[in-house]
């Protein structure tokens, strides 16, 4: 049983308890997101959009200290709550899109969860069908 079955939340760790994380935990979103969206909400464009700010965000934390990363990049992935929010209220995503998005930005604090959470969405990318 992964963690995300057992708190129903995302963890972004790789460990023992967490194998599953970028298969079928991943898979299993992306089903549950396409299906939620049905091809009104969660095209691949706006989910790339999201991805694609993950993506520089991480780039710009990899070559910072985790203080920086605190400081100076933290805020931003922080700020993707709102701009979640907000494609959510113009319906161009689902409730589950923006509540894995939410999830993962709480448990990004570290850059190397960041990075765990790039991944993550990158493998969700990977079984999402539009």
């Amino acid at each position: 049983m992964s963690q995300r079955e057992q708190n129903n939340k995302i963890v972004l760790e790789l460990n023992e308890n967490n194998v599953e994380l970028f298969g079928d935990v991943a898979k299993k979103l992306a089903d549950e997101i396409a299906e939620e969206g049905r091809g009104q909400t969660n095209k691949g464009t706006q989910i790339r959009k999201f991805y694609d700010a993950v993506l520089k965000l991480n780039q710009k934390a990899q070559n910072i200290r985790e203080s920086e990363y605190k400081t100076k990049v933290y805020p931003f992935v922080v700020m993707l709550k709102s701009k979640v929010a907000h494609a959510k209220a113009r319906k161009l995503v689902s409730k589950k899109f923006e509540t894995m998005i939410n999830e993962c930005i709480v448990e990004a604090k570290t850059k190397e969860k960041m990075e765990i959470f790039k991944l993550f969405f990158e493998a969700f990318i990977g079984f999402y069908k539009k």
